[in-house]
């Protein structure tokens, strides 16, 4: 089955910006709290939503109508994930070591919890890769 690029278009943006993401991350002044980059970070992020969405949608507030407590969730998650980092790479963490481990740990983490949660398949192929990750993993803590 042939694939549209459209249809690679939002992993090669999760790629790019996830880029941009660590190497702003590990280029962030240490003399500024976590806590005050964070803020202006969510701020710029939160211009930028709702800008994009007065521009994306015919009724942004109706598109509002159906958030439910995903989106608080997501929201903590990303407040642990950004602050995660930022202490990580200020402790010493290596930019090609931080996100690998906890990529990697994630995506094995993920396995069971789309199969407990949303009756995801798991085939023998995608074991036989979580064990390589987890060899992975292991050489890269050692």
């Amino acid at each position: 089955m042939e694939r549209s690029i459209v249809f690679y278009f939002p992993l090669a943006l999760t790629v790019v910006g996830t880029l941009l993401y660590h190497l702003a991350q590990k280029t962030m002044p240490r003399a500024v709290s976590p806590f005050a980059l964070l803020a202006v970070a969510f701020a710029t992020a939160l211009a930028l939503c709702l800008l994009l969405l007065l521009f994306a949608e015919r009724a942004p507030l109706r598109s509002m109508h159906g958030l439910n407590w995903s989106s608080l969730a997501l929201g903590f998650s990303v407040v642990m994930i950004e602050a995660g980092y930022l202490v990580a790479y200020r402790l010493g963490w290596k930019l090609n070591r931080a996100a690998l481990i906890s990529n990697v740990a994630v995506a094995i983490l993920l396995i069971p919890l789309g199969t407990a949660l949303f009756q995801e398949d798991v085939s023998l192929r995608m074991m036989a890769g979580a064990v390589l990750c987890i060899s992975g993993l292991i050489l890269l803590v050692r």
